[in-house]
Formats: structure tokens, C-alpha cells, sequence
């Protein structure tokens, strides 16, 4: 090169040093932020090729050798993943890259980003391997949440960041999600960690503030970091019950009885105090929709309160105040179909639009399509989002452009429309889009792991009617198995492993 130029955190970005030159032949960044830029000179009429080598044996062996064997293969590292086929190409491309994000952000640790964010939180890494798990990515998952126990404070505390109280409720749901989905027996490890990150809950809640309406929740944090400033949030705490309510199964699966009644009880203690809290801070709110925390207005940060739906599924679908609360954020909180967080993110986020539509899926309301198809026309050209989108360039405006938690909502949404679950009752195919059906052929999803076993569902479009395929090894049989695609009958099926004509 014709001159050679480098920055750091420290010096800025190389982009302001292009002219400079530098004498060094390296640079290096505590921050991870080194940047160089090589200047070549072109001749008018010439062809010139340049060839670039990057080697990484020395990294690869360093980091990763006891982690992923450096000599397999993407196709290797791709075969377990439940296989996605629709008329709708985008939407089979955004699925596939998705996917590969998740495993590219899991390599060795799980960050939500490969830039800014290549950093752990333990929010986003639940997120991600619940749905890296749910793709049947079942080693990877284990062996990530293997690490988790490290973090864990001698206290009981699982902390990646101080002052965000959400992550002890997350890590035990995520281990009984784990266990559910694979049938498998809670390791000592889990079991002993589980025990401490309990203790921390019941500690952690706050019990001298009888008469208010924080007594029995959490501490003011900064929670997800887009709700606002510090508060009380009910993010944290529908976490924690989720997370007890969890742990309570894992503890009685182990046969750990007085373990199993202790959480049982501290279930209870933390749902009677969210709940009584919830009914004091809806008295005034439109269709006693449910604020961020106890002190607050409608406004946002209300959504972090849906995850009381979507994932913990702590309310039955279509409640009430839930459905009151989606409402409200879709006519106050929306530029066009996505939802804009106007508080420290500042764009509309794409995983949180999501998890909107997650809810009109499971209340049966068809405005999930929608919000589907926005957060598509969203992407990048290479098929990923960054956390918020600024709403006139369409360009990232928070987080990196290739966002781990982002990706890890659109393979649930994926997965949800073809199969979920709603306690002991799977139900088939409530998400397909009626477009689907009108073209000929077949489409499909899985084979993806669900608390029974292993399952694919194949729908098909040939010989004059709509056809279902259960596809699959269920190791147990759910009390119900509900087809329940739009725009035909819902109808009950008893057996895997059968095709079903559902529509003439």
C-alpha cells in the first residue's frame, strides 16, 4: 500500500486519519477498537488485484479449541437446526440468517453483538439460547448455561451488570426451559446454583414497606435499561416469579422436598405481592392496563410488563389487563407497525415489536401479521436488525446492526407460528398466514424440540384439499393436540406421525 494508517479508542477512528500515514505496523485497543485503513493507488485503464489473507490458527487454537473444533464445517454446525420453508422467500431468508447469527454470537461465550455489544448480559443470553434451544441446538444451549453457575456472586446473585435485578429469574427459567425440552435430569451444578440464586430473591425483595405499593418487589433498578430511569419495575419482578415458579418444578423433579416447599412458598409470596401491587397502579390506567412499575403513567416502558404474557405466560391468553396494555402501546407507542421506545433506545426496536405480535398470536387477534411483515421490510440487506431503527433513514440508531436478541425473536416468532405450547395442550399451526395455504405445495417447520419430544409440522397444499403431518418422536402425549390454522376448523388430533386433511 501506498500509505497505511491506524486508530484506537483513544486516538479516534481511523476515518479521520486516512491522509496521515503512521510509521507503526500494528495497533493495539483495550477497548477492541482498533481500526486501519491500507491506501492503494489506481491507474485509469489498469486492472489491479489486491488478495487479502487473514489467519487465524493462532486465535482459533487460543479460544476455541476446547469450545468448537476449529475443523467443522458450517453445514455441520447448521444440521441440527429445525429446517424453515414458506411461499414467503424474505421470510425464509430473515429465518436462516437468524439462525446463523445466534451461531455466531455463541461460539465460545453468547453476546447479543459482534461490536459495541460482544459483551455478556445475562438478559440477552437467556433470550438467545431459549431460542437457540428451541431450534434444537440442545448441546450448545447446555454448555452455555453449564458456564452460568462461574457467574454466579458467592451471595447467590447471577450479575452481569449491577443494579439490573431481572437476571436470577431469567437463569432459573431458562434451566427448568432447558429441562422441559429435553427430558433431562437437573445436574448438581444447576441444582446447587438454583438453591443460592433463590436465597438471593428472597433476600433481595423488599420487606419493610408494608402499606406501599412496592412492598414485596424488587428494588429500584435499571432493569432492561430501555424502561427508563431507575424505578420499580414489574419487568424484574414477573421474572423472579417465573423464575421461582420454575426452580419450584426443578426442585421437586430432583426429589428435593424441602427445597420444593421452601420455593413453593416464596412463589407464592412474590405472586400475592405483584398482583395486589398491579391492582393499586391499574385503579386509573385505561382498561386497567399495566404500567412499567408502581408510581408510573402509561408511557413505553410499559411494555417490559407484557413479558407477564409473552414469554412467561404467567396470564392466560387474551387477559384482559394484557390485552388492555398491548392496546394501549399500539395507539400511543407506534410509528407505523413497529413499536417505538422513546427512552434510551429512541427507535422502533424490532424485538419488542415482536414480542407485541407474540401476544396477538396467542390471543388469536390476526394484527400479528402485521407487525410480521414490518419487522421484515426492516431488515438489512443481508438480513439482520439492529436493536432500534431510526424511523426516517430506516438505519440502525442503538445497538449493533446485527443484533443477537433481535434475531433469537424472530426464530421464536417463527417457531410459535407453527408450534407452541399453552400449558399441557401443543397447538398446531395458529400462526400460518392464510396466503400460505393458497399456494400449491408444502411448507414446514422442524424437527424442533417441544416439552413432549421432537416435532415437525408439515402443511401441504396438493390432491384438492389443506393436509397436516405431524411428524416426530413424542416421548409423552399432551393432553391436547389442537390444529388450529387460520381460516379452517380447529380440530383436536390424537396421533403423531399421521396426515391429516383439514380442508377441503
Amino acid at each position: 500500500p501506498e500509505r497505511i494508517s491506524y486508530g484506537n479508542f483513544e486516538e479516534g477512528d481511523v476515518y479521520y486519519r486516512l491522509n496521515d500515514g503512521d510509521k507503526r505496523d500494528r495497533i493495539v485497543c483495550s477497548a477492541g477498537l482498533s481500526t486501519a485503513s491500507a491506501i492503494f493507488r489506481l491507474e485509469p485503464g489498469h486492472e489491479t488485484t489486491l488478495k487479502s489473507s487473514v489467519p487465524l490458527d493462532r486465535e482459533l487454537k487460543k479460544n476455541f479449541s476446547k469450545i468448537e473444533p476449529a475443523s467443522r464445517g458450517w453445514q455441520e454446525v447448521l444440521t441440527p437446526i429445525a429446517r424453515l420453508k414458506t411461499p414467503d422467500t424474505l421470510i425464509n431468508r430473515l429465518y436462516d440468517a437468524a439462525a446463523g447469527t445466534l451461531i455466531l454470537l455463541s461460539a465460545k461465550d453468547v453476546y447479543p453483538g459482534p461490536y459495541n455489544y460482544r459483551r455478556f448480559w445475562f438478559r440477552d443470553a437467556c433470550l438467545m439460547i431459549n431460542a437457540m434451544l428451541s431450534l434444537g441446538l440442545v448441546e450448545r444451549s447446555r454448555r452455555l448455561i453449564d458456564s452460568f453457575p462461574d457467574r454466579q456472586s458467592i451471595t447467590g446473585f447471577f450479575q452481569s451488570q449491577e443494579g439490573e435485578w431481572d437476571s436470577n429469574g431469567q437463569v432459573l427459567w431458562l434451566m427448568w426451559r432447558y429441562l422441559e425440552l429435553t427430558g433431562e435430569s437437573p445436574p448438581e451444578t444447576w441444582l446447587s446454583a438454583a438453591l443460592k440464586a433463590a436465597g438471593w430473591l428472597e433476600r433481595k425483595i423488599i420487606k419493610n414497606a408494608k402499606g406501599t405499593r412496592h412492598q414485596g418487589l424488587l428494588p429500584p433498578g435499571f432493569s432492561a435499561e430501555h424502561f427508563g430511569p431507575n424505578d420499580y419495575y414489574y419487568w424484574d419482578d414477573m421474572w423472579a416469579l417465573a423464575g421461582i415458579k420454575a426452580v419450584t418444578k426443578m426442585f421437586e423433579s430432583a426429589g428435593m422436598r424441602d427445597a420444593h416447599e421452601k420455593t413453593s412458598l416464596l412463589a407464592e409470596k412474590i405472586e400475592n405481592s405483584l398482583w395486589i401491587s398491579l391492582v393499586q397502579a391499574t385503579r386509573n390506567t385505561p382498561g386497567k392496563a399495566f404500567p412499567a412499575a408502581p408510581y408510573r403513567r402509561m408511557d413505553a416502558g410499559a411494555i417490559g410488563s407484557m413479558v407477564a404474557d409473552y414469554p412467561l405466560c404467567l396470564l392466560p391468553a387474551n387477559n384482559a389487563r394484557i390485552m388492555a396494555t398491548c392496546e394501549w402501546l399500539m395507539a400511543n407507542c407506534f410509528y407505523e407497525d413497529g413499536f417505538f421506545q422513546d427512552m434510551v433506545h429512541s427507535g422502533v426496536n424490532c424485538y419488542l415489536t415482536l414480542t407485541l405480535a407474540q401476544t396477538l398470536l396467542r390471543a388469536g387477534d390476526s394484527r400479528y401479521r402485521k407487525l410480521i411483515r414490518y419487522i421484515a421490510g426492516l431488515a438489512s440487506s443481508t438480513g439482520h436488525w439492529p436493536e432500534a431503527v431510526h424511523p426516517f433513514s430506516g438505519g440502525g440508531c442503538m445497538g449493533d446492526g446485527q443484533h443477537g436478541w433481535a434475531a433469537a425473536e424472530w426464530v421464536m416468532m417463527m417457531r410459535n407460528l407453527f408450534m407452541r405450547e399453552e400449558k399441557n395442550r401443543l397447538i398446531i399451526g395458529s400462526g400460518i398466514f392464510p396466503e400460505w395455504l393458497e399456494e400449491k405445495g408444502e411448507f414446514y417447520f422442524g424437527p424442533a424440540p417441544v416439552p413432549w419430544g421432537d416435532l415437525k409440522v408439515i402443511i401441504e397444499n396438493k390432491d384438492g384439499g389443506i393436509f397436516v403431518t405431524l411428524s416426530g418422536v413424542l416421548k409423552k402425549k399432551p393432553d391436547i393436540i389442537e390444529v388450529a390454522i387460520p381460516g379452517t376448523e380447529k380440530r383436536i388430533i390424537e396421533e403423531t406421525d399421521r396426515r391429516y386433511r383439514i380442508k377441503k
